[in-house]
């Protein structure tokens, strides 16, 4: 069964994006199967900063962004986001439980929905809490391995560490081929296919 790995951080809105684009794929190769990887974007000590409004914005016409550009490529919309930009620190490391669980796909669901549909700050472990019971997982053990902060050393943080490990952006698909990120669903369904079909021909 082909696996690929994929590097994520839920409070990236290109991840956000790319998790529809997973569904996409695994609807389209169902042999298909993701390993989610934890790489958070905003750790301890690194704050993010909005650049600069452009003091000319209202004398040009409207320029589409990058992101803006992949939103309209796949037909979706983001949805608004008024609080604050959470610490995904612990919902990342509930991740890696879940994954030993066996309930990686439906952690991650509730906790993108809980994240970006609900707005909801994902770094409250009351919230955790309720994203661990969407996933039907064992709350109790969930909190332990929280508390003893057990899959820690799983989640990789930028900027250096995770520029080490080969990633820059985020999500990063890990191809055999090559790896790419932040890219519209036609070029990531041409390289699932060839790594698809490269997978599952019998060996001569």
């Amino acid at each position: 069964m082909p696996v690929l790995s994929v590097a994520h951080d839920v409070v990236c809105p290109w991840c956000w994006v790319g998790r529809h684009q997973a569904k996409r794929l695994k609807q389209e190769f169902p042999t298909l199967e993701f390993n989610w990887l934890g790489f958070e974007l905003l750790p301890e000590g690194l704050t993010y900063t909005p650049p600069p409004p452009d003091p000319d914005a209202d004398k040009k016409p409207p320029v589409p962004t990058r992101l803006e550009l992949l939103l309209a490529a796949e037909g979706l919309t983001l949805p608004q986001k008024r609080k604050p930009i959470s610490n995904s620190r612990l919902a990342l490391e509930g991740a890696e439980f879940a994954k030993e669980q066996g309930r990686i796909e439906p952690y991650l669901d509730a906790l993108y929905y809980t994240y970006w549909e609900e707005d909801e700050d994902i770094a409250d472990r009351d919230v955790l809490r309720e994203i661990a019971r969407r996933a039907d997982l064992d709350v109790h053990a969930f909190d332990r391995c929280l508390d003893e902060r057990r899959y820690r050393d799983r989640i990789v943080e930028f900027d250096e560490p995770a520029h080490r490990a080969g990633v820059w952006n985020v999500p990063t698909w890990m191809f055999p081929e090559k790896w790419v990120a932040e890219q519209p669903y036609r070029v990531l369904r041409e390289m699932a296919a060839r790594f698809v079909a490269e997978a599952t021909t019998p060996a001569r």
